[in-house]
């Protein structure tokens, strides 16, 4: 990353900013419509809505899947739509690519065909589509009225990385371009700590009292416990959803020694609530749930505490207002996605003040393509060692 980076990503930022003006595919309702990358993570979920709502979808365009129809829609290779595409003036491109390489290709085949290629979030948002939990304009609009916020948060951090990754993600919001946060993508693999000699996130001791909000099925026990060697002090995983956690439970195939699933929800209290049980990492507390959860907090939960990690589906402010004691008491490092809602990264920090005063901050975008992955590192030391506690 170059070092001045973060002051050019945050004048253009301010540039943006002033415009205030939301970014639409001019007139799509009456054009022809192409997706790219249909298939891909974010054309598999959002592609389907988008093409409902799209009346003048004539195809998509995958080199990949011998399927006939995607979406709805016949399938075209490039050569296909290269031939093709002056059947069809004033088209436009749909884009769901996601890696660097994908993005180059989408944008190199739509110069070739002389066709507008458009960002698959503009499309959402123009269509009054969510993004995450919040509809894409929204996000826009409340990232907007809390600019200022977001703008001091930033000298806060620890490092230059951070505040790029910060304004690059704004950048996106405004922009609805995601092209943005390739300058800042931090390594997906390092996602709320790492088992590589010079991570940027943390590196775990032995004697971990690990804590997973939000565990899903256990991918990141699993990987906690690939990091340690399954050397740990011990794992309290909290699951609600009931096909998750039957999964959780059986994580790994060999004894765990002071592992503890819980299918509960975290919170700042305890309540029942409704939630929306899919069987996913997208299961989410929603008033037309239909399944009943009970919430705890984790301060009534632990004793002991160093590493917190949490993907709680906005819930995390909440889950550490449920932890002030374990902050204050154990002070351990902690991982926050904070992508779920527009005013998350926001509410974590407020709420960690609340309970620490003195927290290295530090930020990093662990998915380069979209909203997701998202993630805020705290600790109580600068770096990324594990304490003498966790050693």
């Amino acid at each position: 990353m170059t070092p001045n980076l973060s002051e050019s990503l945050r004048q253009q930022l301010l540039a943006m900013a002033a415009q205030a003006q939301e970014p639409v595919i001019a007139d799509m309702a009456t054009r022809p419509v192409f997706f790219l990358a249909p298939l891909s993570l974010l054309g598999s979920i959002h592609g389907p809505q988008i093409a409902r709502s799209a009346a003048g979808l004539v195809a998509v365009v995958d080199d990949h899947s011998a399927e006939a129809t995607i979406h709805g829609a016949p399938r075209w290779t490039s050569a296909e739509f290269l031939q093709r595409i002056g059947q069809h003036p004033g088209a436009v491109a749909i884009d769901f690519s996601e890696s660097p390489g994908d993005r180059s290709d989408a944008a190199e085949l739509c110069r070739l065909a002389s066709v507008e290629r458009a960002d698959c979030v503009v499309a959402q948002a123009q269509l009054g589509m969510v993004s995450v939990y919040e509809y894409a304009a929204d996000y826009r609009r409340k990232t907007l009225e809390r600019l200022d916020d977001f703008l001091r948060l930033a000298e806060r951090f620890a490092d230059d990385h951070s505040r790029a990754t910060l304004y690059a993600n704004l950048l996106f919001r405004l922009s609805y371009d995601r092209s943005h946060m390739l300058a800042t993508w931090a390594n997906p693999i390092e996602e709320y700590f790492s088992s590589y000699a010079a991570p940027a996130t943390f590196r775990l001791g032995t004697q971990e009292h690990y804590c997973d909000c939000g565990a899903f099925q256990g991918p990141i026990v699993s990987k906690f416990l690939g990091a340690t060697g399954h050397r740990y002090g011990s794992i309290t995983a909290f699951e609600p959803d009931r096909a998750n956690f039957e999964v959780l439970q059986k994580v790994s195939p060999l004894p765990l020694p002071n592992y503890r699933p819980v299918n509960k929800a975290v919170s700042s209290r305890r309540q029942t609530l409704r939630f929306m049980e899919t069987g996913t990492v997208s299961s989410y507390v929603s008033a037309e749930g239909t399944a009943i959860i009970q919430t705890t907090r984790l301060d009534d939960e632990l004793d002991k505490l160093t590493f917190l990690k949490m993907d709680v589906e906005g819930f995390e402010a909440k889950t550490l207002q449920g932890a002030s004691r374990l902050l204050g008491e154990q002070r351990p490092r902690v991982a926050a996605c904070v992508y779920h809602y527009a005013h998350d990264l926001l509410d974590v920090v407020a709420q960690l003040d609340k309970s620490v005063d003195d927290y290295h901050l530090r930020l990093r975008q662990h998915n380069g393509s979209y909203y997701y992955d998202l993630v805020l590192y705290a600790s109580p030391i600068a770096g990324v060692e594990a304490p003498a506690w966790a050693a």
